[in-house]
């Protein structure tokens, strides 16, 4: 292929790589609420006039000048519609506009104590917001800051009362709400029990509701941790397996050093487990040696096979023996016996083995093999020498659900004088069922009763006899509410003109926008940015991150990772690269911090991924299914995609990730606009772009020799360490300089993070969080740029669907 059309396609391939990465970044950032409502304003005037002309129905898809909502317009009452839907509402109470449905009318048969709207105390409030200089005398005296004018008050007012009659079926509920609190067994991540044998101890870890399968463990010496192992306590190992291998001593010679557990089983909760140090086999040498030549040495196992009953009508081969040698002088007698790890069935066949039962429970000169004796336990082997042995005992770290029931009860004290009965016992709406309420399964015989009521209306001169006493003269009436079987009407509105002593109010106009004063004293009432906010919210991510991305095996927070770039004579990889400030974890994952940018980490540490995607689903009630850069979240049994690995497993819940998705999501395009480098360099640039990475040093990987001397640098190597977050990179770059923690050398790096005792000798008031600020403080919306998107997009929005595409 020549080389320009290779150019060419390497080319498309960035670019359209680029395109692809823009679009998502720019969906996954855009606030579809707070533009919507910021649009909407904005763009009313513009597209009325195109919903209002002529051919709107070709602008606008569905639109009709008839929607189905017309038809409640005029009927003397919707109560079929009302009934039809609370009806539906009964086998959907969580459908939010049931919810509002079902909240009114809780509210409307709650019993309140009469407020007339013509009580004094109504009407001295509305006196005082129509003309606040009854009550504050002149409001000139009180705003000086602002232009007064008295106008003189009408005569008279209008008032409205209304008058009810008749009753309607009406119905109240008593919802059950159960709460769950989890309690663990032990402090998560902790090593909450231990046993010990000499300086080498044996410990669990408090991971609660691991699977029995995957118990995690640890062995230190001397209080160091040595190496770290998941054993499965549900097995009952009747003989030693090693499950991790140690560093092999340097005498005596022999087999891989390692841990060697057995009886590891549970109980229910209570488990225990024994612990062994051993390796498969130790060379043990008897004699003198030198030139007497009688050295003797053999490989000794540390466990030896303890065998069970041999099946009926066959022997264990520890019991047949065959002895050769004429015996005499000779003294040429040997006996040995078969295999003891065998079971054998008597024979007649000479070519059997040989031998005689020395139990004489058979008689039989010749013995064919028959099974294998089973395995019931083991036992030291003496020769073998000293073995550290522990034996654990430890209740499985678990979660107890508690569940706590609270009854709404929505149904009014109904009074003997009050204005609803009860025309029906209490009925079960809502079960038995079954629900998942904060990831537990919770079983009710009900979770909502439902009284049907019949409520009478007040009598007809409830509001309106008060006016007439007064002097009120009737100007109007108008029927509100019609019963269509009787034809008569249930509420009637009537207005009454009402005489009022004159008066006059003061209005105030031309105010100062930012001056506020009382009796000739004026205030100030701008104000400045709290400085303190952005410090407050600095320290609450900062602990947010700690507890989040605690190392629980070596107990350290805050740690990073070392990356390396290159440059040399031609090309520079150590570059930074923008895009890597669209890779946090809200940006790809729709959710989460966009503080945090978990997948740019190590694809080979996952660690980062599964303490950030576990708090995000754990917190958050997550429901639904995803895959996005690599990541799958998998719900109820979702397949995953091929080559995923598990990163966490919960009830219902699995989260995997595929490193090569990442790879080809994210650094592809990176690794095509610059050949010579390489993909970890290609992601260290978009950690720089992120302001992620601390540089620790530059040396010489690669130079000319001549005689053994580097005569010139070709390639200079630069190291960092880079973090998750920028804060975490921050408190690491302020926080070391106070505890006298080093960096390391360029050619090796300590990216490790703080011990606790570390984190809490830590003095973060004089740590310097400017920089960081920055990425905290919300930046509002451009309303022009919202308003010119959605007339763009008017023509596809679709009338009474309350939303656009």
């Amino acid at each position: 292929m020549r080389p320009a059309l290779v150019l060419l396609l390497r080319r498309a391939v960035v670019w359209l790589t680029l395109a692809c990465f823009v679009t998502t970044q720019t969906v996954a950032q855009t606030g579809p609420h707070a533009e919507g409502t910021a649009a909407g304003q904005a763009a009313n005037p513009v597209i009325r006039g195109t919903i209002n002309a002529p051919d709107a129905s070709a602008v606008v898809p569905g639109y009709t000048t008839t929607p189905p909502e017309r038809g409640y317009y005029g009927q003397p009452n919707l109560s079929g519609q009302t009934s039809a839907r609370l009806a539906a509402c009964a086998t959907t109470p969580n459908d939010p506009v049931c919810q509002a449905l079902l909240g009114a009318r809780a509210s409307a048969n709650t019993p309140r104590e009469p407020v007339s709207p013509y009580d004094p105390a109504v009407l001295d409030a509305r006196r005082v917001a129509a003309n606040p200089s009854t009550a504050l005398e002149d409001i000139a005296s009180y705003y000086s800051g602002c232009q007064v004018e008295t106008v003189a008050t009408p005569a008279t007012e209008t008032r409205v009362c209304r008058q009810y009659s008749g009753a309607t079926a009406q119905s109240c509920a008593r919802t059950l709400s159960v709460s769950i609190s989890r309690t663990s067994s032990c402090p998560p991540g902790e090593w909450f029990a231990q046993a010990a044998s000499g300086s080498v101890a044996l410990g669990v870890q408090c991971k609660p509701d691991q699977p029995a399968s995957g118990q995690r463990f640890r062995v230190t010496s001397a209080g160091v941790p040595v190496v770290f192992f998941d054993v499965d306590v549900g097995s009952g190992l009747v003989f030693p397996q090693m499950v991790a291998p140690l560093p092999n001593p340097a005498w005596p010679p022999g087999g891989q050093n390692g841990v060697w557990v057995v009886n590891n089983r549970c109980d229910g909760d209570a488990c225990r487990l024994t612990g062994f140090i051993a390796q498969e086999y130790r060379q043990v040498c008897t004699g003198g040696g030198g030139d007497s030549g009688d050295m003797n040495c053999t490989n000794e196992r540390p466990f030896l096979e303890v065998y069970g009953a041999c099946p009926s009508g066959t022997q264990s081969g520890d019991r047949i023996a065959h002895t050769t040698g004429s015996g005499g002088d000779a003294g040429d007698i040997q006996t040995t016996y078969l295999d003891e790890g065998r079971c054998y069935a008597p024979s007649t066949d000479p070519n059997d083995a040989p031998g005689q039962d020395v139990t004489g429970t058979y008689s039989a000169s010749y013995w064919r093999f028959g099974s294998n004796r089973p395995i019931v336990g083991f036992r030291l082997n003496a020769l073998y020498g000293p073995i550290s042995q522990m034996t654990l005992s430890f209740e499985r770290p678990h979660t107890t659900v508690t569940e706590s029931d609270q009854w709404d009860e929505q149904c009014p004290a109904l009074d003997s004088d009050g204005r609803c009965a009860v025309t029906g016992a209490a009925r079960c709406a809502d079960g038995p069922a079954t629900k998942v309420i904060d990831g537990a399964s919770v079983t009710r015989a009900c979770w909502r009763y439902e009284t049907s009521l019949s409520c009478q209306y007040g009598t007809p001169t409830d509001e309106c006899a008060p006016l007439a006493a007064a002097g009120c003269t009737p100007s109007g009436t108008v029927c509100r509410q019609m019963n269509p079987a009787t034809g008569t009407c249930e509420i009637a509105e009537n207005t009454y003109s009402c005489p009022v002593a004159p008066g006059s109010a003061v209005t105030a106009r031309n105010c100062p926008i930012d001056v506020f004063c009382i009796a000739g004293s004026c205030f100030n009432t701008t104000y400045t940015n709290d400085a303190d906010f952005a410090r407050a919210m600095s320290f609450l991510e900062a602990g947010r991150e700690a507890g989040v991305y605690l190392d629980t095996d070596n107990l350290q927070v805050f740690r990073g990772e070392a990356n390396r770039c290159r440059d040399r004579l031609l090309n520079n990889c150590c570059m930074s690269d923008a895009s890597g400030r669209g890779m946090s974890n809200q940006s790809l994952f729709g959710v989460g911090s966009r503080l945090v940018f978990d997948v740019l980490m190590n694809s080979g540490n996952r660690d980062f991924l599964y303490h950030g995607m576990q708090a995000l689903l754990m917190s958050g009630g997550f429901s639904g299914s995803f895959t996005t850069y690599g990541v799958t979240v998998a719900i109820n049994g979702t397949a995953l995609p091929a080559g995923s690995s598990v990163l966490y497993a919960g009830e219902s819940v699995v989260v995997a990730f595929d490193p090569w998705s990442l790879v080809i999501a994210i650094v592809i395009y990176v690794v095509m606009s610059a050949i010579s480098c390489d993909e970890e360099e290609g992601k260290l640039a978009m950690k720089e772009g992120a302001r992620l990475c601390h540089t620790v040093g530059t040396y010489c990987s690669s130079c000319i020799r001549i005689l053994g001397k580097c005569v010139s640098c070709i390639t200079h190597t630069t190291t960092k360490c880079c973090f998750n977050s920028a804060l975490a990179r921050i408190i690491n770059e302020q926080g070391r300089l106070q505890v006298a923690k080093w960096w390391g050398t360029a050619e090796a790096p300590d990216c490790s993070g703080f011990t606790i005792a570390q984190l809490q000798s830590l003095n973060f008031a004089q740590m310097d969080l400017t920089e960081f600020y920055a990425s905290i403080v919300p930046n509002l919306p451009s309303a022009g740029a919202m308003q010119g998107g959605a007339v763009g997009r008017a023509s596809n929005c679709y009338y009474g669907e309350g939303r656009c595409q």
